[in-house]
């Protein structure tokens, strides 16, 4: 089904090492040995379950892979299937939160409809005339994901070994239902008297068809994806496919039971599943709840099968027909001959990981390399000591305001902002002072992507994956940017950081987030009176970025924790009075401001 996955620890994102690890497991592993080059690797599709901390140590594991095999082809499928956080109509012009839609048990789905296609094609068998393409594999996860829809109900929370047992805000009373639940023990969207299962079902399926069209994953609300409520998602005659997933601790009694009260309430609206599939395929340990998913593959087949291609049009069922030899898929029709050892199989992953782990970096011809390389600081306007400078003065700023940035993240959030960008700081000045980030005998390059390992390793949280992602994808863009022009050059390189950066997080300007202040830091609207020498445009960069964090005092949080926190009371006095800014935002004004002092040595 998988040529490789990776989990983390309960309900926490694997790390992007381990993340990088996995991906190259599946781009390199078992292929031949070549004496003279390195082996060209396989091209590689990662499916994503869209939740913060997934999607940004995905995001910055595949950056660092691309820097490390400019030629590999890597793309990723993000699963947003929860309807139960979409947008919805409001009696004010205000924009809604953006909160979802999570990655529920259909990633399940796209897991094994995407891995048959790369596997055999797009009937499900191997054949010379229908070989899967990387194009089209990314295409079908898009189109699938597009027309997914998943929502989760239960009668409690599992309890996570080794954790204190639930607190009294966590136990659902007897009698109620909790509605709209992820996958990682996080309440409900609400809960509700549970009548019947009759109605819980029914509930469950109207929000599935209330859903509507026109918005595709996690973008419902950009790049003009508009949530169309009045628009039905399922049209008498489409095709659909079935999933009840069990989170755990339903028995197969009471699943079977359900499965019946869902089909009975689908044929009330004409709906037939032509696939139906019930099992613990993606549980939250043993909590007493499901899932119900439904793939509309009439929409699927449109956007997949263009009807003037030559190719050979792609059959999703087919897909989901064709067999596995994942061992927990209902219908596996393969297993080892031989019982394996644990110790046997851990071995062998060792072995194959450091054979991958030795693969040399980059096989690129020898006219690309010496373009990576020519790279230098002088290239890019500065000499390595105005470098070291502003990136010590840089640390320094931060490491003044953590206190502010703490006052500012405790409104919002969990107060820890101030402490992150301190330790990021504070490890970055340890690098310098001990040699292992070397400004005067590294290249730009190399010393980017040393500082977004060290921002990695040390800072955590969003604000950490972050800055790792943005630092990974500015060292890639620099190896490759024109050295013709420097200011240019380096323009360039920003811009095309911030965009791999936006690739991974839906935060734009606007969103009261540390987006607002890196869209000008990236890409700033010099004015044809600021002249074009290097203090007078660093002096601009540091106003306009100091600016786009002040402006963040009168935004409205639409991402993030700060969406959810309790505004009311006491606190929202104290927030209206005070009106802080995004904490993020003002600690990377901060820092800009600190490196400009810095270079200019003031």
């Amino acid at each position: 089904m998988l040529t490789a996955s990776v989990s983390g620890d309960i309900f926490a994102s694997p790390s992007a090492k381990q993340i990088l690890s996995t991906i190259l497991f599946a781009a390199f592993a078992g292929l031949p040995p070549h004496p003279s080059e390195p082996p060209r690797p396989r091209d590689v599709l990662v499916i994503i379950n869209n939740y913060t901390g997934d999607r940004l140590n995905f995001g910055l594991a595949i950056e660092r892979a691309r820097a490390l095999h400019p030629n590999l082809n890597i793309a990723s499928v993000l699963n947003a299937d929860d309807v139960s956080l979409l947008p919805h109509a409001t009696n004010d012009s205000q924009e809604q939160p953006i909160v979802g839609p999570r990655g529920l048990a259909g990633n399940i789905l796209v897991c094994k409809i995407l891995g048959s296609y790369t596997t055999f094609g797009a009937k499900g068998v191997s054949t010379e005339s229908q070989r899967p393409t990387f194009v089209r594999a990314k295409r079908l996860g898009d189109a699938l994901v597009a027309n997914l829809r998943s929502v989760g109900a239960a009668l409690g929370h599992c309890h996570v070994p080794g954790r204190n047992a639930h607190s009294g805000t966590e136990i659902i009373e007897p009698g109620f239902v909790e509605l709209g639940l992820g996958l990682h023990n996080e309440p409900g969207v609400r809960r509700a008297s549970l009548s019947s299962s009759t109605w819980l079902v029914s509930e469950m399926i109207r929000m599935i068809r209330a859903s509507g069209s026109g918005w595709v994953g996690s973008e419902v609300n950009r790049n003009g994806a508009v949530l169309d409520p009045t628009e039905k998602w399922i049209r008498p005659g489409d095709a659909t496919i079935l999933f009840l997933n069990n989170l755990g601790g339903i028995s197969q009694l009471e699943l079977g039971a359900t499965l019946e009260t869902v089909r009975n309430e689908l044929a009330t609206h004409g709906v037939f599943p032509v696939r139906i599939y019930s099992a613990p395929f993606m549980t939250s340990l043993n909590a007493p709840g499901f899932s119900i998913s439904l793939v509309n593959v009439t929409r699927v087949h449109a956007l997949v099968n263009d009807q003037t291609s030559e190719d050979e049009p792609i059959d999703i069922l087919a897909l989901l027909d064709a067999p596995t030899d994942a061992y927990s898929w209902v219908g596996a029709r393969h297993w080892f001959p031989v019982p394996r050892r644990i110790t046997d199989e851990e071995l062998e992953a060792e072995e194959t990981l450091q054979a991958v782990s030795h693969i040399p970096a980059g096989a690129l011809s020898s006219g690309i390399q010496v373009a990576l390389t020519s790279q230098t600081w002088e290239a890019l306007g500065f000499t390595p000591l105005e470098v070291e400078r502003g990136i010590r003065g840089a640390c320094n700023a931060l490491l003044e305001v953590e206190s502010e940035l703490t006052k500012f993240d405790t409104a919002f959030g969990d107060g820890d902002c101030g402490e992150t960008f301190s330790r990021g700081a504070r490890s970055i000045l340890s690098g310098l002072d001990t040699g292992m980030l070397n400004v005067h005998t590294s290249r730009p390059a190399a010393c980017l992507e040393g500082i977004g390992e060290l921002v990695e390793e040390t800072m955590g949280g969003t604000i950490g994956a972050l800055f790792s992602i943005f630092f990974a994808a500015w060292s890639t863009a620099t190896r490759t940017a024109p050295s013709m022009d420097p200011a240019l050059a380096q323009e360039t390189a920003l811009r095309k950081a911030l965009t791999a950066l936006s690739t991974h997080t839906p935060a734009r300007p606007g969103d009261r987030t540390i987006i607002d202040a890196l869209v000008p830091l990236c890409a700033p609207e010099v004015p044809q009176i600021v002249s074009r020498s290097k203090h007078e445009l660093l002096e601009y960069t540091a106003r306009v970025v100091k600016q786009a964090a002040e402006s963040t005092r009168h935004m409205r949080p639409r991402f993030g924790r700060a969406v959810y926190v309790d505004r009311g009371g006491e606190n929202e006095d104290f927030v209206a009075r005070e009106e802080f800014p995004d904490p993020g935002a003002w600690g990377l004004a901060a820092l800009v401001d600190g490196f400009v002092r810095g270079v200019q040595g003031t």
